[in-house]
């Protein structure tokens, strides 16, 4: 199979987003599925169009991806139910569950309705591409991985199974209303942490010296940890697509790609979760997706992008995380201000010259 996977640039200084478009042809090109997952913000939506019409020749999308309603990763794909012909979302409606959570939720402050209309009010960038679907008559999928009833080609939904999902959604903030004071409150001894890291204490890794750690539990918010993974079988090359999940998440994709009879540590392509947070990965659960270590000077198994701003670093992308992901075979490259591109042999020449993937880094951050 042909198959292009393209991450475009989201954001600047530490706030980076996603927003990837593929396309793919089981006929030697003959016609392409095309498919948006995550639109960024809403100027990176315009880039999306641009982009699809440009490279990819058309204007029709095959399915969008809505991973969770995070601005950096919906805000945009609004733009794209405006300007370009969408055949199937797949988007998770918090709005919709409230009898799957109802037991859980209700303290008797609050009625049904009045939940739902707060979970609309909460999530407007991700309602906001349920409405523009529902004005269209475009059919709307639950993205759950006990479900996968979009029947999209080649595409299958590992993450997050709906009990999974329903337990991170009585967690949101949307729902257990964070007040402002505590977001505040966080605010400040973020302030302080950033004035503390301005001077930066460097650490030696080695390779046989790995410093990257398990996270902490709870240190991905319910929300991140409640995105859409997906897995594309290209004919035997798999791309694993993570949006912003953490370990639990990542752990039961795991699981269910197990169940599916397909391989672990045996993609093609893996997106790195949230633009290379240490918070989202430890070297048990990449060990369990990717594989171990290998030895110094090891051949390259697959190709690891990062969504990360330019200017992003030393948060995205993390040195720990990078040197993980190459420790265990990947060739790791990362958006930084310029759209990147993964494809196949057979796909059109675009006349762009190689990405430069990112190095094994000899220091690191000392931010422990």
């Amino acid at each position: 199979m042909e198959y292009e996977i393209d991450f475009l640039p989201v954001g600047e200084g530490d706030k980076s987003g996603d927003a990837i478009c593929v396309r793919y042809s089981a006929d030697d090109g003959k016609t392409w599925l095309v498919g948006v997952i995550d639109g960024g913000t809403q100027e990176t939506g315009n880039k999306i169009v641009e982009h699809v019409r440009q490279y990819y020749h058309t204007s029709h999308v095959d399915f969008l991806i809505c991973t969770h309603p995070d601005q950096d990763h919906a805000s945009g794909l609004s733009v794209v139910m405006d300007q370009l012909t969408v055949k199937k979302v797949l988007l998770h409606c918090p709005w919709d569950y409230i009898e799957q959570i109802w037991d859980a939720v209700n303290d008797g402050r609050v009625t049904k309705q009045s939940l739902r209309q707060k979970l609309i009010d909460r999530h407007p960038y991700a309602y906001s591409i349920y409405e523009k679907a529902s004005e269209k008559k475009i059919p709307i999928y639950h993205p759950f991985s006990d479900i996968n009833d979009h029947n999209i080609p080649n595409l299958n939904i590992v993450g997050p199974s709906s009990n999974f999902y329903f337990n991170q959604l009585i967690n949101f903030k949307s729902i257990t209303d964070v007040t402002e004071n505590e977001l505040q409150q966080k605010g400040v001894f973020q302030e302080l942490a950033d004035v503390l890291g301005q001077a930066v204490n460097w650490l030696a890794e080695g390779w046989d010296d790995e410093h990257l750690v398990e996270p902490e539990e709870n240190a991905t918010s319910y929300e991140n940890n409640s995105s859409v993974i997906s897995l594309f079988d290209f004919d035997g090359k798999n791309a694993l697509l993570t949006g912003d999940a953490g370990v639990p998440a990542l752990n039961n994709a795991a699981e269910k790609i197990e169940e599916l009879g397909q391989y672990l540590q045996e993609f093609s392509f893996v997106q790195i979760p949230h633009h290379g947070s240490k918070r989202n990965v430890g070297p048990s659960v990449l060990d369990k997706l990717i594989g171990s270590a290998g030895l110094f000077g090891q051949k390259t198994k697959f190709t690891a992008f990062v969504s990360a701003s330019s200017g992003g670093e030393p948060k995205h992308p993390n040195k720990r995380v990078v040197n993980a992901f190459i420790r265990r075979g990947a060739k790791v490259v990362a958006t930084q201000g310029s759209t990147k591109y993964h494809y196949s042999s057979g796909t059109p020449d675009r006349g762009w010259g190689k990405a430069e993937p990112l190095p094994f880094y000899e220091r690191i951050e000392n931010d422990d």
